[in-house]
């Protein structure tokens, strides 16, 4: 995505419409290609200024009106979501440049960047906590945040989203129901870019076509609005909690730890430390809903338990994380026996989607390459390892907390 706004003109807009008075730090955080800036006033409040590509930014398609919409539904029900900050009364007269564009929902607004398009823009409230990558890793942080994306999709299967259309996105390249054909579209561009294992990706590719198709017609394969992207850089931890968990997770023994463990329904219950005080909840946002969209529920599961696979801490052992992000989940939802069958094959989807997607972007933008190149550290030795399993040892280490 063009860089459509530089710093000054987003302080310019937060301030005319949204009523922030300056002077305002204005930080870049990392993205994919949207553009987030950390906005902070002088009397200390943030929050988080949110630039849209230009694809999801089309005024017919109303995808950031339907974004605010699912995070007020998800935050009404207490879940740790960013809410969109209304703009202020008035705003339409804040400016007479005909660039600016008021959304009727009242908490976004468009304006053309430098390239000439519209952009839309909004205000996110700021959550606590550091990303989960940063974070100490206990087992129990991945079932925690199984068990968020559960209680998630309980509140949204109460919600009629998919008649809205403007999350169903059907041309979305991050939407795994769609990756044979954006694979092929996209193949040609890979063929020019080095480190690629173009053959693997290729079977890959071959054999979840094959594996869907399957699932698919024997009715394994649910649909639902899901946030698609909780990896960890869109996941808050309190530090501390976390900390705490992991002295208990070693004073125990990872397995005295995972039995000890129960996720309620309404908040994750963390282990016990052995005097009877149970660390907080450690999980304190789920952030970045810009790949939220409709697709297999069982996609939600697998997509998150990659990212968890792919950190440095479990790059030699990967399967336990997995499996505590599936425990969590499960804790909350069920899934189909289908379902479960199928998560390999959706894991390394994602790898696949992540590995070529990654590198065409970083070939489009170099100045961005270490964010947009995460994956290729480990991924690919995770793919393999991962093709080299059959669904059938996948379960087996999934139901044996993640060994082999």
């Amino acid at each position: 995505m063009a860089r459509p706004l530089v710093y000054f003109e987003a302080a310019e807009l937060v301030s005319a419409w949204w009523g922030w008075q300056g002077p305002l730090e204005v930080q870049e955080l990392a993205g994919y290609d949207d553009r987030n800036l950390k906005v902070v006033a002088a009397d200390g409040r943030a929050a988080v200024f949110k630039v849209h590509n230009v694809g999801d930014s089309v005024p017919e398609g109303q995808v950031a009106e339907a974004h605010n919409a699912l995070l007020a539904v998800l935050a009404a029900q207490g879940l740790p979501v960013p809410a969109a900050l209304p703009v202020v009364d008035g705003s339409s007269t804040a400016s007479d440049d005909d660039a600016l564009q008021p959304s009727p929902d009242g908490h976004t607004i468009r304006t053309q960047g430098a390239d000439g398009k519209l952009h839309a823009c909004r205000m996110l409230t700021w959550l606590p906590g550091v990303l989960l990558v940063e974070a100490p890793k206990p087992l129990e942080l991945y079932r925690q945040l199984g068990a968020l994306l559960g209680r998630v999709q309980r509140v949204l299967q109460g919600w009629d989203w998919e008649s809205s259309g403007a999350l169903r996105r059907p041309d979305f390249e991050w939407n795994v129901q769609h990756l044979v054909p954006t694979y092929v579209r996209l193949r040609a561009d890979l063929l020019a870019l080095p480190g690629l294992d173009l053959p693997l990706l290729d079977a890959v590719v071959a054999h979840f076509a094959a594996a869907t198709s399957a699932a698919e017609a024997a009715g394994q394969l649910r649909s639902a609005l899901i946030h698609s992207d909780a990896n960890e850089r869109n996941v808050l931890v309190d530090a501390a909690a976390a900390a705490a968990a992991a002295v208990a997770e070693r004073q125990q023994g990872s397995e005295a730890a995972a039995a000890a463990t129960a996720v309620a329904s309404a908040a994750p219950v963390c282990v016990d430390d052995g005097n009877g005080r149970l660390p907080q909840p450690m999980i304190t946002g789920l952030i970045d809903w810009g790949d939220a969209c409709w697709q297999w529920l069982a996609s939600e599961v697998a997509n998150c338990a990659t990212y968890m696979m792919l950190l440095e801490c479990n790059a030699d052992d990967p399967l336990p994380a997995a499996a505590a992000v599936l425990a969590g989940f499960e804790s909350q939802l069920p899934l189909l026996p289908g379902e479960r069958a199928l998560l390999r094959t959706l894991c390394m989807a994602r790898l696949a989607q992540s590995l070529s997607l990654g590198a065409r972007a970083a070939a489009r933008d170099p100045s961005n390459a270490p964010y947009l190149l995460a994956t290729q550290r480990h991924g690919w030795a995770l793919l393999r390892r991962l093709w080299g399993m059959s669904d059938e040892q996948y379960q087996a280490a999934m139901s044996a907390g993640g060994a082999p």
